[in-house]
């Protein structure tokens, strides 16, 4: 009997990590470990894992990556599992191409179910040169207390979602979402930290990239949860809108391909993304096509509402109290929904866009 297409996903980050460096050695994977250095919760050793299966010099490779926000790893480390244990037998790869798969890029968050890592930095905001790309977000610092609140008494809450509501209706819903996504390099206490340096998930990152692909044509898929409608998948690229790659992710992922820069986009546009700045490491001859695999779950109040509660446990609570536990069960959920319907949806989704990248993959050799 087959493994139900639910099981793939995991317990905990642990278990994630356990099931994952199994399943590749199954597979007679080529695995390597990258310590970030900070130790997990039970004091155990936090990893960011790679394996590779293929040939020894491939002409292409297909990455897939997950966690890189820590606690959205659940998804992207299920359907990593289910290509290893059930898909790969019957995957168009190319010919020459090889699977390189990076298991938890935030270790940290993954493990403490935190979006963010060990010094509170939003990794995807920290791809760029610190500090000489940091950009002032003064609207940011005008809601700053009320984003990132000392206390969550009903007081003081309904103060804070007065002067969120106040901006909305002054700015709109649109203009919040762009304050509050974009990225801070000024309150390391606060929501959507850039941070001061690079990171070591950041540094491990461009480290894989120069060990395992820099020199070769690329299809990467990162995948994410949380934005967009319950159980669907979007495709995101900071790239511009006109450049090869995004007119190549059209061409393989159809209407799911969006540029956030066009501004039509789930996400808005933030600074130092993943892409962008993993692009820097590639041989500049080499095709790249890199996006972020989005699969929605709740509305973004919601979403938005249990990470601003994390972020005030981190600081201002306590996590082993019944509401700490609370607000970590709540985290999880509106990033990974218990619903057996909406993970079997995103296994689909993510067993599909694998395929599509493979294909693109074939199809941009054809047209060289």
């Amino acid at each position: 009997m087959g493994i139900d297409q639910v099981e793939h996903f995991s317990a905990d980050f642990g278990d994630a990590r356990a099931r994952f460096l199994r399943a590749a050695e199954k597979r007679r994977a080529v695995c390597f470990a990258y310590p970030i250095g900070p130790r997990g919760p039970h004091g155990e050793e936090l990893c960011v894992d790679v394996a590779y299966v293929g040939p020894r010099d491939p002409g292409a490779v297909l990455v897939v990556s997950s966690g890189l926000h820590g606690v959205e790893g659940f998804a992207g480390s299920a359907i990593q599992h289910q290509l290893l244990t059930a898909q790969l037998d019957g995957l168009a790869l190319p010919r020459a191409a090889g699977l390189l798969l990076v298991h938890a890029l935030n270790p940290f968050g993954f493990a403490t179910l935190r979006r963010v890592n060990e010094g509170n930095v939003d990794l995807n905001r920290n791809f760029l040169r610190h500090p000489d790309e940091h950009v002032p977000n003064p609207d940011y610092d005008h809601l700053y207390a009320a984003i990132n609140p000392e206390t969550l008494d009903e007081t003081e809450e309904q103060q804070a979602l007065q002067a969120l509501r106040a901006f909305v209706g002054e700015h709109g819903a649109r203009r919040l979402q762009e304050v509050v996504s974009a990225g801070q390099y000024e309150h390391p206490r606060g929501m959507q930290f850039g941070g001061h340096h690079e990171e070591a998930s950041n540094r491990i990152a461009r480290q894989i990239v120069r060990e395992h692909v820099r020199g070769t044509r690329a299809a990467w898929v990162d995948v994410h949860t949380g934005l967009g409608a319950y159980g669907d998948f979007v495709m995101l690229t900071a790239m511009g809108g006109e450049s090869p790659a995004v007119r190549r992710g059209r061409a393989w992922y159809g209407a799911a391909a969006q540029s956030v820069s066009d501004g039509g986009a789930v996400a808005t546009m933030c600074r130092g993304s993943s892409d962008l700045g993993l692009a820097t490491e590639f041989d500049p001859a080499c095709t790249v096509t890199f996006f972020a695999q989005e699969f929605g779950t709740y509305d973004p109040t919601r979403v938005f509402g249990a990470m601003r509660a994390d972020n005030w446990l981190q600081f201002h609570g306590d996590a082993d109290s019944e509401r700490g536990r609370v607000i970590k069960a709540e985290l999880r959920e509106v990033f990974c929904p218990a619903d057996p319907a909406w993970q079997r949806r995103v296994l689909d989704g993510g067993a599909r866009v694998i395929q599509q990248a493979c294909e693109g993959l074939a199809s941009d050799r054809r047209e060289e």
